[in-house]
This record gives C-alpha cells, structure tokens and sequence, in this order.
C-alpha cells in the first residue's frame, strides 16, 4: 500500500475521536439519538479543524446499518465495520455523493444535482450530499437550489462546509443548522501530535512537538502537514526518526524567540546599535525580512498578552517556556509601550509587502521602536503644564510681576488648606510648593475648578507686608474667559478703604488679619461677570498699630450704603464718559449688594445679552475705576430675569450721540414702547464700523 499522509492516517472515524469541537460533536450525537435528524447543515470554520471530517461521519452514522443500542452500536457513533461505513470512510459509497463546490459551482451543477435528489438511495437509509467549499457556489445556483432545500425529499440530507459563512445568502443559511467551528486549542494540538508521535514510533522532543503545534495555529491539518515534513527530513537514530527543535527552525524558516527576547532587551537599554546588529546577523544569515516581521509581530502580541492577563493566561497559545520568555520580556516595558510597538511593527510589517528595500523598512521600524521610549506621550506632557494659564485647556505659563523691593508674594487665597497646615505656631507661613503635575489632562481643570471653591476661604498670616502678584483673571460667563492685566505697583501710600481699616482694627486687638485676594480662575455661578482687582496692603508696624488702636476701632464701621453708591457712581461715570452708555445704564439699574468683599449687582438681563453688554471693553473700563476709587472688592455681575432695580437708583439719562439716544429717538422704538408700555434695557450696535 502507499504511504498515505498523516493527515488523512489519523483522519477521525468517529465522533469521540475529534478534538476540540466538542460543542459539535455533543450536539450532533443528542440528535442522532432522538431521531432529530436537519434536512440541511452548514459546518463553517477555520481550515483543517474537522468540518468535512465531521460531515463524514454523521453521514456514516445516518447511513450505519447496525442499530442503536446494540451490542454493536451501543451509542450513535457509527460502528465502522458495516458495509455502509466501510464504504463512506473509503469514498465510493454510492448514496454519499461529495461535490466539490469550488469546480462544481454553476447553475447547470446545481441543476443535475436537485433532479437526482428527487430519487430515492440505491441501498441506504439517506441520500446525502456533502459540498465542501459552498461559499464559492455562485448566487443563481444558490437559488435554484433555493426550493430544494427548504422542502427536500424525506431522503436527502445536504451537508455544506466552508470557511466564509457570511458568503452564504440569508434564504440559504435560514434553512439549515448552523454550527460554527472553533479553532483548536494549542494543547490539544500538542496532545495529539504527542500521542501521533509515540503510534508512529518517533522520538520527539517537548520543544519540538511545541514548535509544530504553534505552527498549526488552530489547525490540526497544517501542524500534521507540518510534523510530516519535519519527519521526513530528521535524523534517523536507532533506526527511529529524532524530531529536534532547531530542525524544525530550520524547515520553517523561523528563528528562535531567544532572538527577539534580546531585541526587546536592547530596546528597553535604548542600545540602536544592538539591535541593528542583531537584526544584521538574521538577515545575512538569510532570513526573509517578512518573515522576521511577521515572527517578531507574534512575539509582541503574546508578550502584550502576558503583561496585560499574566504568563498563566489562556491568550498564550505557546508553551511553557515560550510563556515564561513573554513574560521576561513584559516586565521591562509598560502596556502602553507594548501597544506602539505592536502598531509601528504591524505598520512595518504590511510596508514590507509592497516595498522593495525591505530591509531598510525593517531596520527602520525597529528603531522607531528604540526612540518611542524617548519620546513623552501628548497626555504626560499636557498633565506637567501648570493648571492656570491663557490655553483653554489648562496649560501656558502664568505671566509673572515683578514685586517691589522689600515685599514677600502673599499665600494665594487658592491654597489656604496647604498654607495653613504647613505654618507652625508662631512660625511665618512657608511658602506653597509649586503644584506636581497631574497625571491626566483633565486634572487641570478638576484644579481650576477646587481652586474657585477655595476663593472663600481665609487664609491666616502674620503681619509681615505683603503683596500678591498678579495673575490671570476671570470666568465672564460660561462661554466667555477674560483675561486683566495686572495692576501697576503703588508708588505712594493711598488711604484704606473701610474694609482695610476694619482688618488693621481686628489686628490690633489680637487677631491676625486676613489676606485678601484671588485665585487663579474665579468660579462664578449662573454665568456671572467677575471682575476682581488685587488690593496691596499698606500695613503697619505693631507699635503703630498698637497706638492707633482706639481710632481705627472707631473709623472701622463704614457707611457701606454711602460707600456703594459712590462706587456705583464711579464705575457707571466711566462707562458712560467712554462710550459704554448700555452697560452704564444695565449696571446703575441693577441691584447692588455689599457681600465681605464682593460687591454683587443683580442686573435684569439674560446671561447672553450680558455678555455682549459686558465685553472685554467694558470689564476694563470698570476695573480700572475700581481702582480709581481705591476700592478693595471684586465686582460680580449676575444676570438675572427679571432682575428688580434697586430702590434708590435713579434711571441714567442717555447720552447725547450714544447708541442708546440713537435708539430711544428711533420712532419704531417709541411706537413699540407706548404700545407694550416697555422700556429699553440694553442697546447693542450691530452696525460696520469702518
């Protein structure tokens, strides 16, 4: 007899004897055993994992002459030694008709075929028709097979193999019994080739065995395929044929993985010459390019999965020593850095298909891999920029002041927690440490927002003079970020506001006085315009303070009504001088609150038309009379629908010229007035200016 191939040797015959589609094999004796026999199956799945071989045998057991349950047959399975099994596993049963569908895939084929199902078997049970490779039969023979199918005679059973299921029309797949085949596990590919090893009377080693099983990659056909060749080319010793590790290396065309576990070795020291010395060797010796690109694309892939689920996971399909090497290799690198390998060396490896200098691809991919470890991920680099600063997303260096001679920067109300566990009992506040960098992007603005709810705390220090620089300041509405310049440095001693001249008192008896300030971006609520200056505190020695005590206990309680109105009058006064008569007449309307150190103006306008209103324009107009007025607060803007003006404000007459004259005399407006008895709040001049 000729020497028949290993695949075909140790072909399955029965049911029990496939491996690693026990889902199946389950299934299919379930039915055979309850008589629930399909008119149609479609076995689809990868290439050499046993859907032809299965459709053999349940063809052998449909048509197996020897009953269930006997002594014979005592299960399904078919028994093997009948004359209708013995024919079926040989090939030429008359009633088994095998068609390969690839040649055999026209409507003329599918024709002949449903008119010779219309007559019963010559001899069997079933008239059964296997087609293997169905998903090339062509759409026309699909459908005239249609009818057929979904009605068959009670004789026929059609079994269709492929490996595209999704190839199959939806009519077809809906009449038939689907059963998807899995892959086959690496062990049980390696216990098969164990057992095959000891019936054929080989000497093999566990490394070698290994070898060929990963080279099966799921299919037994191809690591049999494999394991014959190898056989054929091993050294004979004591006539027994000696399967060795770098053997079958060499009949594949592979080189050992302890080759690209010194790669990643030179990668993690970023040595560029060791690895192009390294891949220098492999390619002289004659390796293919591709095929070191494709090897070195497996061992990345099973050394992400060892550093991702550990070396005893099931994602390695290698053996235990291969297990043992990926994990050496993951120690020496992070997930993130096994990712970008694996996607410049997948990219690298696809260049290599259509270029020519495929060495030079290859070399150049593996130092990609060398300099991606020196190079700082967009997300850590965005994470060290500081959390205040003009970038919308948090980064940009904050401008600096320059503080006069003598002065000390002032603790930043931002970080009151931090400044006062870090000062000891008659100890100076130190000063904050610069801020650590987040670990992600988005911590900047989980900072920005923790400072703003900072703003209210008080911050106890000693009475030393003090003078915070200026920083970035404000939130203008929800959609609107502003940004004042710092204030110019005090030349000459000014007199204190009555908030200031309260904090002196306050000192003088004792307490230590609370220093006012901002924080690096001022939180508002319901779209409120902020407006903030930062006072310097003209602060005086303790003997000073200590004589002056009676009065400024006396001048600390301050007319707060007479001082809001006059800095009503200030800012308002400014607006309108400068041409800025809507938002002179919003703000002198609106409802003013002396809140600690915040003067809040309630206005009766929606948060949008507020900030067109209010423009940068406007916000420095009112700072800088602030500043003019010597006065201490910040000034919050709220909108608000509805808003009641004050009780004591006085309507502002509009300016001669201005916009809003301009509007109020426009006889539309005064007809719309008189009509629905309203009045104009805000006027905006929509009009080119050239």
């Amino acid at each position: 007899m000729a020497y028949q191939v290993l695949a075909r040797k140790y072909r399955p015959q029965r049911f029990g004897d496939v491996v690693g589609q026990e889902h199946v094999t389950r299934t299919l004796l379930n039915a055979l055993e309850q008589g629930r026999i399909a008119h149609g199956y479609i076995f689809s799945g990868h290439r050499g994992i046993g859907k032809t071989t299965i459709a053999r045998i349940l063809a052998m057991a449909l048509n197996c002459r020897t009953e269930i349950g006997s002594a014979e047959r005592p299960t399904p399975e078919p028994c093997g030694v009948c004359d209708s099994c013995t024919e079926i596993r040989a090939g030429n049963a008359v009633d088994v008709i095998e068609i390969d569908a690839a040649t055999n895939r026209g409507i003329d084929e599918i024709r002949e075929l449903r008119d010779a199902a219309r007559y019963r078997p010559a001899r069997d049970r079933y008239k059964i028709y296997i087609l293997d490779e169905a998903h090339q039969i062509t759409d026309a023979a699909f459908n005239a097979l249609l009818k057929t199918l979904e009605e068959p005679p009670d004789h026929v059973v059609f079994m269709m193999a492929t490996t595209q299921p999704e190839d199959f029309p939806q009519t077809i797949r809906s009449r038939c019994q689907h059963f998807s085949f899995h892959a086959v596990k690496f062990d049980d590919i390696l216990g098969q080739l164990k057992t095959i090893a000891g019936q054929e009377n080989i000497t093999a080693a566990d490394a070698a065995l290994a070898l060929l099983a990963e080279a099966g990659d799921g299919s037994m056909r191809d690591a049999l395929s494999i394991m014959d060749q190898a056989i054929a080319s091993a050294p004979m010793v004591d006539g027994k044929a000696k399967l060795d590790a770098e053997q079958i290396r060499e009949l594949m065309g592979t080189v050992p993985n302890t080759v690209f576990e010194r790669l990643m070795e030179a990668i993690s020291e970023n040595q560029t010459a060791a690895v192009i010395e390294e891949i220098n060797t492999l390619l002289n010796a004659g390796n293919s390019p591709a095929a070191l690109a494709r090897q070195f694309v497996r061992y990345l892939r099973n050394v992400l999965m060892a550093r991702i689920a550990g070396e005893s996971t099931e994602l390695l399909q290698v053996s235990a020593d291969e297990r043992a090497r990926a994990a050496r290799s993951a120690v020496l690198f992070s997930e993130e850095d096994l990712t970008r390998f694996l996607q410049v060396m997948l990219r690298t490896f696809d260049e290599l298909n259509y270029r020519q200098e495929q060495r030079f691809h290859l070399e150049l991919g593996l130092v990609k891999l060398v300099h991606l470890q020196r190079l700082i991920p967009v997300e850590e680099l965005l994470s060290q920029l500081p959390s205040g600063g003009k970038s919308g997303l948090g980064g940009g260096a904050l401008p600096k002041t320059a503080l006069p001679a003598g002065k000390a920067p002032a603790v930043r109300a931002s970080e009151p927690v931090r400044a006062a566990e870090t000062a000891r009992p008659g100890e100076p506040a130190r000063a904050p440490e610069a801020p650590k960098p987040a670990f992600s992007p988005f911590e900047a603005d989980r900072n920005r927002k923790i400072t703003g709810e900072a703003t209210a705390g008080v911050i106890e220090a000693p009475a030393v003079p003090v003078v915070e620089a200026a920083r970035p300041v404000v939130e203008a509405s929800a959609a609107l970020r502003v940004e004042m310049t710092a204030p110019e440095p005090v030349a000459a001693p000014r007199a204190l506001t009555p908030l200031e001249m309260t904090a002196r008192a306050v000192e003088t008896v004792g307490a230590k006085a609370p220093v006012v300030g901002v924080a690096e971006a001022v939180e508002t609520t319901n779209g409120a315009l902020a407006l903030a200056t930062e006072p310097v505190f003209d602060v005086r020695e303790a003997s000073e303070l200590e004589e002056a005590s009676g009065e400024a206990v006396a001048e600390a309680v301050p007319q707060a009504g007479t001082e809001l109105d006059a800095i009503r009058e200030t800012v308002c006064t400014a607006l309108n001088d400068q041409g800025h008569n809507t938002a002179a007449v919003l703000l002198d309307a609106g409802k003013w609150t002396l809140e600690g150190d915040t003067i809040r103006v309630e206005v009766g306008i929606k948060k949008m038309m507020l900030s067109l209103t209010m423009n940068i324009e406007a916000e420095k107009i009112a700072k800088n009379a602030l500043r003019a007025a010597a006065a201490s607060q910040k000034l919050v803007v709220v909108p608000g629908e509805g808003a009641a003006a004050s009780s004591n404000a006085k309507p502002r007459t509009a300016a001669s010229g201005s916009v809003q004259a301009a509007a109020l005399e426009n006889p539309l407006v005064k007809q719309a007035m008189d009509l629905f008895s309203a009045e104009v709040r805000s006027v905006l001049d929509l009009r080119d200016k050239k």
